[in-house]
């Protein structure tokens, strides 16, 4: 066991740069089946949207809070593909567990099915590869991170509520990420467009254009943000670690993730999904679910600590 930990020691030390920092937009990747990841710089920013911006009050984002990130840090600069946790199910014997809230095309709406897991979550029908996973719970998310970092002896997680604005944001103060208008989101963001609502037809506001899928798109379909990550806005829901607030009020200043002691039932989401509606896909709305469900536009990705290179 030990020349084995040694062997995946010096492989890491191959692949990856281990937790030292590059510099911002340094790629990097740890392992052969480690998801690629990108350098974010430190910094701070505004967390939360604006007051003059009018918002359901209900979601907890106004006012907005200063947030100060101390270190850089690294990002998935991908959601977790299929290919990446399937290496996970296999080294662990992950089975696939099923009740995934999932489109019913008969019902013509949404509705949980036990027969639905991460290997089939319906939409898409045939997951390649390289489609972000979905149908796993934010407890089943920790459990590949955790993996991870067991794996290369690195400090993967999944990202701080903080860090995922952050990068969500890449510098941007505008309401999203490419400005003011939601129609302009198509470039980057695979949320709910003319595409989808041709295929879905909801009741909920549309992006005004089209981003090329009516469903889940592979992972870097679309244009990265300023920051060089790809599909922080759209594609699916991401976990992060924080439990579930409706407001900011007491929230760590430094971009640490907000917990309770004893843990918490619900975690935070962000970011919107493939049918999510443009009210929701602000860098700044608070998403939520039950840290043990699961949903076919909910996935995640993951982060991990960097420290200064000696």
């Amino acid at each position: 066991m030990r020349a084995g930990r040694q062997l995946l020691l010096l492989v890491s030390l191959s692949w990856g740069a281990l937790a030292y920092a590059h510099g911002p937009g340094t790629t990097y990747q740890d392992c052969e089946y480690c998801p690629p990841l990108i350098e974010l710089p430190a910094g701070g920013f505004r967390m939360g949207t604006p007051p003059n911006v009018e918002v359901d009050n209900e979601t907890g984002e106004s006012p907005p809070v200063n947030i100060t990130l101390a270190r850089g840090f690294a990002i998935g600069q991908f959601e977790v593909t299929h290919r990446e946790f399937d290496a996970f199910a296999r080294a662990t014997d992950f089975e696939p567990v099923g009740r995934c809230r999932v489109w019913n095309e008969t019902k013509r709406r949404y509705a949980d099915d036990d027969q639905r897991t991460w290997r089939q979550p319906g939409v898409p029908s045939e997951p390649l590869p390289n489609h972000p996973v979905s149908c796993v719970s934010w407890e089943e998310a920790s459990a590949y991170a955790a993996w991870l970092a067991a794996e290369t002896g690195l400090p993967y997680r999944l990202p701080t509520e903080a860090e995922w604005e952050y990068a969500a944001r890449a510098g941007s103060d505008d309401i999203y990420p490419w400005g003011g208008d939601p129609d302009r989101g198509c470039r980057y963001a695979n949320a709910y467009d003319l595409d989808t609502r041709a295929q879905y037809p909801l009741a909920w506001e549309h992006m005004r254009c089209h981003d090329g899928f009516a469903g889940v798109a592979p992972v870097g379909s679309l244009e990265p943000n300023a920051f060089g990550v790809y599909d922080m806005i759209g594609n699916v829901w991401e976990f992060a670690q924080d439990c579930a607030t409706r407001s900011h009020i007491g929230r760590p200043k430094d971009g640490s993730a907000w917990v309770w002691e004893g843990g918490c039932a619900r975690r935070i989401q962000r970011g919107g999904g493939w049918i999510t509606s443009t009210a929701r896909i602000r860098p700044g709305y608070h998403g939520d679910a039950n840290a043990a469900h699961r949903f076919d536009f909910g996935g995640f990705r993951v982060a991990r600590d960097v420290v200064p290179a000696p």
